[in-house]
């Protein structure tokens, strides 16, 4: 058993727009593999997932994650045509801000 893995607490969301459980799931998912084996105790995870009704807009997806970690913020975001890819990109995103930490 890995003794560095810590346990990611409840992931708070926030929504705006037409955003579905499958995509709340994905994010959660997406989420929680990035933070697996940060280093130090997660106090709070809260991701914010926003789809704009502008079909003009070339990336009206967004996907927000904000993680507090032994007193340091982690933050990332990503915008993409579509929540699926916006969250695979902040999956990315918060992987490497976990990698950044750990290196600290």
């Amino acid at each position: 058993m890995n003794s560095t893995r810590r346990e990611v607490p409840e992931v708070r969301f926030l929504t705006s727009g037409e955003v579905t459980d499958t995509d709340r799931n994905e994010a959660e998912r997406a989420v929680r593999a990035a933070l697996s084996d940060i280093p130090g105790d997660i106090d709070t995870v809260q991701v914010t997932l926003t789809l704009l009704a502008d079909p003009s807009l070339p990336r009206p997806a967004l996907a927000q994650a904000l993680v507090a970690v032994d007193g340091h913020r982690l933050r990332a975001q990503a915008a993409a045509p579509a929540l699926p890819e916006a969250i695979d990109l902040l999956r990315n995103r918060l992987s490497l801000r976990v990698s950044y930490l750990r290196a600290s």
